[in-house]
């Protein structure tokens, strides 16, 4: 009978979830040429957010919920396409939701008196072009929705 070789202790780890998703989107924020240090809002053991300038009066919400929970860690990213009036609230929400309707992996939402367009999903296994791909729906996305908005308004007078 042959010998049996002992096989030593395996150094193999195990990585849940994406690959450093804090490292991915400073990554990608330096990519876009953007100073991550610089547009860190918030940063805790759970959540890390920015707050991208990427107009004059507009910034790009950048953040990361559940980094603790690497499996469920999500990267949100939104930015305001318009201030919603009191006045006409009903016919501005009605609007928005017909154009949300027709958006590409993108979401409309009321967040106080601002229409958000934004963008959720998990870290698992994403890359930095894919939070690039991300940033780039939306961006593509904004003109368009902001003026269909305009025009359901129009339409309804």
């Amino acid at each position: 009978m042959a010998k049996v070789k002992k096989i030593g202790t395996s150094r193999i780890r195990k990585i849940t979830g994406g690959k450093e998703p804090l490292r991915m989107v400073e990554e990608f924020m330096i990519r876009r040429g953007f100073d991550p240090a610089e547009c860190l809002q918030q940063r805790t053991s759970d959540i890390a957010s920015w707050a991208v300038p990427v107009g004059e009066d507009e910034e790009l919400e950048v953040s990361l919920e559940g980094m603790n929970r690497p499996p469920e860690t999500t990267l949100y990213m939104g930015v305001n396409i318009m201030s919603v009036p009191i006045r006409e609230c009903h016919q501005v929400v009605t609007a928005s939701l017909t154009v949300a309707d027709t958006l590409i992996g993108a979401k409309l939402s009321l967040v106080n008196y601002d229409i958000v367009l934004s963008i959720t999903n998990y870290t698992a296994n994403m890359s930095v072009n894919e939070i690039d791909y991300m940033y780039e729906l939306i961006y593509m996305q904004k003109p368009g929705v902001l003026e269909a908005i305009h025009e359901e308004l129009r339409s309804d007078r």
